[in-house]
């Protein structure tokens, strides 16, 4: 039996609506859950990607935009010279900065609004560029050098905050654009930084010594090779900053401050430096030069470099611009090679790809001039390796005592020529020196002669030498750009070592052959040369400093002074007796050479003093003198082309200047006491018996004027200095001077024909160059006062004479 099913109890439309409202609010939570979830999750994300994973960089970006950094420019070191002298320095200039988007920022758009809010753009943007024209105005006048057009340009730029209009503005300039800041009121978007700019107090004086700074840096010389111990290091300031980039005081500030370059002290001394270039450029002035040369000067004792010259020279203060006359043809001459070169290369370009001839010109003449410019700025006593000539046969010398195969006492006969390994050696003295002692060898600079002591000593000997006086390695002297030239290395044939015993088919730098020829004066010793005696910070604490470096001995002190003794008497009685200096001790040797690439010639002269105690050696050297004619043995200035004739003269000038500024006593012998300068007697109102007893006595000769007994007036006055062995004129009678007379041209004369010729118009000649001795070789080169000039009777005339002297240049065919 079924039981009836009891009905279920009917809910009320209350409790339904509740149940239903549960229900709807329980799914509404799920769905705000995952929906809140899935929002969350993302924003979680990218919290832990900025607070985590990339919270060095936004931290960064955060101190960007809340501080303000400033650099602050340390002080480049100075660069003095032995004595203290600032030969390099810097001083404060100023950069010219302008920020358009802050120029925009400035003009505010509220106040071009009207009562709806709407922008009127045409005031409003007319506004901003009256803005744009007080600053281009202003600075167009200030600064008449900028460029109007690019600073207008420039003002367009509004995304940038950084636009540097000018460089390295004077305190001058700087005072009056501050004074148009202020009275414009620009100094929200127009502003100065200071910065340093480098000076050179001497010019060009030693500039390839010192190099320049230029944007980068110190850019060649001592300015580059130290850069890191000069330029120091910069400086911060950090302070924070409103939202527009204005500073804000009284907040967060850290200053870290600048430490400045360290300062330099050099072993180049001023005075000396002075005198090597004007001796160097008067050389090549008066003897045609066509590349220039070199000059160096070292103290032989201790390796210090005293004076470092080259020419073609520039000026560190305006190191791009070219002055030079010889380089400037360069540039011309290149310019045209060059265009043609491109101009081969653009016609074998596609027609679209091609230049025009404007363009090629430019880009010719540009790389014309950027190769002026290296020239001008190389260091040639240690970049440019050259044939040394007979000057290295110093070197063969020593080391042929060093090692006894030769002595004072041996002979050499010269026939004038060679032959050897299938080749013919000729002597520059073609006729031959006959017999000879190995002194007279050497004054003779003989290559026959050093052919045979260079064989004496045999290929390996003279090549553990070679390398001992340190010609196959750099010296390591502290600047940058060394060379090392180029030999043979060990394979030394005996053609080889024919040619290498007088100096030729090998090059050195002019820095490795004065080492060496130190090593052979100084007692044996090779030392390292070096430019910086001392570091120093701006306090003048010695952070650093340097000591004679030995590096090691060559040949000992017997053999040393065996050679010093041999070397002398080149200029006592030899070919370098054109660098003889009364008072002075002078040793040296004559060099000539034609060098291996062009055929050029480099004349030259190794000089030292005093030649028993060297104190300074000097090495001057013309590149190239001009020929009279083409293959001319003479000049266009009508010297002999030869070291002797040429770079003696100069070298042995340059080294009394020296000496005399190193306070150096000089040490007359018999002879030259004779030749001084002596003070005429009264003789005006003596007997001319009298008056000739007295001039005796001061070793002056008279001649007369007039007739009488008794001299009425003489020239020079009593009391004048005149050259020993001088003649003074006695006037007789009624004859009276002349108050002036004409300078006669005495160039090319005889010693005794240039004296003769200037006493006859009441002059009087002092003589130098060659030595006492003059012989009928010796010929006046130049005088110190011009032919035809009108000038006071009595006058001294200062005559420079040399004697034709050859250098050992030889030429060498093969035998066919």
């Amino acid at each position: 039996m079924y039981k009836q099913r009891q009905p279920e109890p009917r809910k009320s439309p209350s409790g339904r609506s509740r149940q239903s409202k549960r229900l709807v609010f329980r799914r509404s939570m799920v769905l705000m859950a995952v929906f809140g979830l899935g929002l969350f999750i993302p924003l979680l994300i990218q919290l832990w990607n900025i607070a985590i994973v990339h919270h060095d960089e936004y931290q960064t970006k955060a101190i960007e935009q809340q501080l303000m950094d400033v650099t602050v420019s340390a002080n480049r070191g100075e660069i003095l010279d032995a004595n203290g002298d600032v030969m390099a320095m810097s001083a404060t200039v100023y950069n010219l900065i302008l920020a358009p988007k802050d120029l925009v920022a400035s003009v505010s758009e509220s106040k071009f609004k009207d009562e709806d809010g709407n922008l009127d753009e045409d005031a409003y943007n007319a506004e901003i560029q009256r803005k744009r024209d007080v600053v281009v105005d202003g600075l167009c006048e200030l600064l008449p050098d900028l460029d109007r057009e690019k600073l207008e340009a420039r003002m367009e730029k509004t995304n940038s905050q950084y636009e540097v209009l000018a460089t390295q503005i004077e305190e001058q300039d700087a005072k009056a654009i501050r004074a148009f800041i202020e009275e414009n009121n620009t100094s929200y978007y127009l502003y100065l930084t200071p910065s340093t700019k480098r000076y050179y107090p001497y010019g060009s004086l030693a500039s390839q010594v010192l190099g320049f700074v230029n944007s980068e840096g110190g850019a060649y010389g001592l300015e580059a090779w130290y850069e890191d111990l000069l330029k120091g290091v910069p400086g911060r300031v950090v302070t924070g900053k409103t939202a527009q980039n204005v500073e804000m005081y009284n907040s967060y500030s850290n200053y870290i401050d600048a430490i400045n370059g360290y300062d330099l002290t050099l072993t180049l001394d001023a005075t000396i430096q002075s005198y090597a270039q004007q001796a160097l450029e008067k050389g090549i002035e008066m003897y045609d030069v066509q590349n220039g040369g070199f000059c160096l000067v070292m103290d032989p004792q201790t390796g210090e470099v005293l004076a470092m010259a080259s020419s073609p020279n520039f000026d560190p203060n305006n190191y791009s611009v070219i002055t030079d006359s010889f380089l400037l043809q360069d540039v011309d001459t290149d310019t045209a090679t060059i265009y043609q070169q491109l101009k081969a290369e653009n016609d074998a370009k596609p027609a679209d790809e091609q230049l025009t001839d404007e363009e090629l010109q430019e880009q010719a003449q540009s790389q014309a001039k950027a190769a002026a410019r290296e020239a001008q700025w190389k260091n040639r006593t240690i970049t440019e390796p050259y044939e040394p000539g007979s000057t290295f046969k110093a070197l063969v010398l020593a080391a042929a005592l060093e090692e006894g195969v030769v002595s004072e006492n041996d002979t050499f006969n010269c026939t004038g020529s060679v032959s050897i390994g299938g080749w013919t050696i000729n002597c520059s003295k073609r006729t031959g020196h006959g017999h000879q002692t190995l002194a007279e060898a050497v004054q003779n600079s003989c290559n026959p002669a050093f052919i045979e002591i260079g064989q004496r000593l045999g290929a390996e000997k003279f090549y553990e030498y070679f390398q001992a006086f340190g010609m196959t390695e750099k010296t390591n002297i502290d600047l940058p750009g060394e060379d090392s030239g180029l030999n043979w290395g060990s394979n030394m044939g005996i053609v080889d070592l024919a040619v290498a015993s007088f100096g030729q088919r090998f090059t050195v730098t002019p820095l490795q052959m004065v080492t060496g020829f130190s090593a052979v004066i100084n007692g044996g010793n090779l030392y390292q040369p070096y430019v910086v005696q001392k570091v120093t910070d701006a306090s003048g604490n010695v952070v650093q400093e340097e000591e004679p470096n030995l590096v090691r001995q060559v040949v000992s002190e017997q053999t040393s002074q065996r050679a010093r003794a041999i070397l002398e008497t080149v200029v006592s009685e030899g070919g370098g007796s054109n660098a003889y200096q009364a008072g002075y001790r002078i040793g040296g040797k004559t060099g000539s050479a034609e060098t291996l690439e062009d055929g050029r010639t480099i004349v030259s002269f190794m000089g030292f003093a005093p030649a028993d105690d060297p104190q300074v050696i000097v090495l001057m050297a013309y590149d190239t003198p001009k020929e009279a004619s083409p293959g001319s043995s003479y000049g266009t200035c009508g010297v002999y082309i030869s070291g002797g004739a040429m770079a003696a003269p100069r070298a042995g000038e340059l080294i009394a200047q020296i000496l005399d500024y190193m306070g150096v006593e000089k040490q007359y012998t018999t002879e030259e006491s004779a030749a001084t300068t002596v003070t005429t007697p009264q003789v005006t109102g003596y007997t001319v018996a009298d008056a000739a007893t007295r001039l005796e006595k001061k070793n002056l000769t008279y001649r007369t004027v007039g007739t009488g007994d008794v001299v009425t007036s003489q020239v020079p006055a009593a009391n004048a200095a005149v050259p020993g062995g001088s003649t003074v004129i006695l006037y007789l009678g009624d004859a009276a001077p002349e108050e002036t007379t004409t300078v006669p041209n005495v160039v090319g004369m005889s010693y005794e024909g240039a004296k003769k010729a200037l006493e006859a118009q009441g002059l009087f000649m002092q003589a130098g160059g060659s030595s006492t001795f003059y012989s009928e070789s010796s010929k006046a080169q130049s005088q110190s006062v011009a032919a035809g000039e009108s000038v006071a009777t009595g006058t001294i005339v200062e005559v420079q004479f040399s004697n034709l002297v050859e250098d050992g240049v030889a030429d060498f065919y093969e035998i066919t």
